[in-house]
C-alpha cells in the first residue's frame, strides 16, 4: 500500500474512532454500540466509494494546508503586484489570486461558469490572474506563452480586461494566429501588440510568477488563493463563495467590526 493512501485511510480510520469513542462517552451500551458499528461497517461494505472519497479529501486537505504556509510567503507579492491589472473592484474587501493558462479549458469553462458570474454577483472583490502557462510541450507551439505574453503586452494598450475575457470565453482551441485575431477583435493594435510582446520585462514576469506557483505547490490550473483557501481544480461557484465568505468574515473580526 502506497504511504499517502495507507495515511489517508488511517484519517479515516481515526474519524470512525473518534466517532466511537464520542458514542462511548454517552454511556451507550455494549450492544447498542455493536449495533451502531454493524450498521456502520455495513455501508461502507455497500459503498466502498466513501472510503476513497475519504482518502482523497485527506490528501487534498494536507496538500492545500502545506501549499497555504508557501502562499503567507509571496501573498503580499501576489495581492498587491503594482504590474498586474485587478478585475472586479480594485478596493473589494476579498482578494482572489488566480493561477490559470488560457489553453486550459477547465480554466475556460470555470472562467464562464463561475468567474464572471461571481464578479458580477459581488462587487467587492478583487480579482488578480495570475499568468501559469503549464501546458505547453516542447515537440508543439508554445501557444500558452504566446497568449500569456500577449496578455500581459496589452495591458499597456488598457485593453487587457476585455481581451482577458475575450481570450477565456473564445470557443475551440488556441493558436497563435487565433490569439491575434481576438486581439484584433478587441481593439487592440496588433502590430503594436507584437512589438510590446517582445518587451523582456515580460518573460520575466511570467517566470517569476510560474516559480512562485510552483514553490506554493500548484502543479496544474485553475488554481486559486482566497484569503487562508487554496482551491484547486475549477471548485465550481459554491465552493468559491464559501471560501469568500470565510475570507471576509476572518477580515471583519480583525477589524473588530
Amino acid at each position: 500500500m502506497k504511504k499517502p493512501i495507507f495515511m489517508g485511510l488511517t484519517a479515516a480510520l481515526l474519524y470512525v474512532t473518534t466517532f466511537f469513542t464520542a458514542v462511548n462517552a454517552q454511556d451507550v451500551s455494549d450492544t447498542e454500540r455493536q449495533k451502531i458499528e454493524s450498521v456502520v461497517q455495513e455501508y461502507i461494505a455497500q459503498n466502498p466509494e466513501i472510503v476513497i472519497q475519504a482518502i482523497q479529501q485527506f490528501q487534498r486537505q494536507r496538500q492545500t494546508a502545506n501549499m497555504l504556509s508557501q502562499v503567507n510567503l509571496y501573498r503580499g507579492y501576489l495581492e498587491n503586484d503594482p504590474e498586474a491589472t485587478v478585475l472586479g473592484n480594485p478596493d473589494g474587501d476579498v482578494t482572489i489570486v488566480e493561477f490559470f493558462d488560457y489553453r486550459c479549458g477547465f480554466c475556460r469553462r470555470h472562467f464562464a461558469s463561475a468567474i464572471l458570474p461571481l464578479l458580477n454577483e459581488d462587487k467587492n472583490i478583487r480579482f488578480i490572474p495570475q499568468q501559469f502557462p503549464v501546458l505547453d510541450r516542447p515537440d508543439s507551439d508554445p501557444v500558452s506563452r504566446i497568449a500569456a505574453r500577449a496578455a500581459l503586452a496589452s495591458q499597456k494598450q488598457g485593453k487587457f480586461a476585455a481581451f482577458h475575457e475575450a481570450l477565456m470565453t473564445s470557443p475551440g482551441s488556441l493558436t497563435e494566429d487565433g490569439i491575434y485575431q481576438i486581439a484584433q477583435s478587441t481593439g487592440l493594435d496588433v502590430l503594436r501588440l507584437k512589438s510590446d510582446m517582445q518587451d523582456k520585462l515580460i518573460d520575466k514576469r511570467i517566470e517569476n510568477v510560474l516559480a512562485i506557483g510552483r514553490d506554493i505547490g500548484f502543479e496544474g490550473t485553475p488554481g486559486y488563493i482566497i484569503g487562508d483557501s487554496v482551491l484547486l481544480g475549477a471548485e465550481g461557484i459554491g465552493n468559491m463563495k464559501a471560501a469568500i465568505a470565510r475570507a471576509r468574515s476572518k477580515a471583519q473580526q480583525a477589524s473588530g467590526r
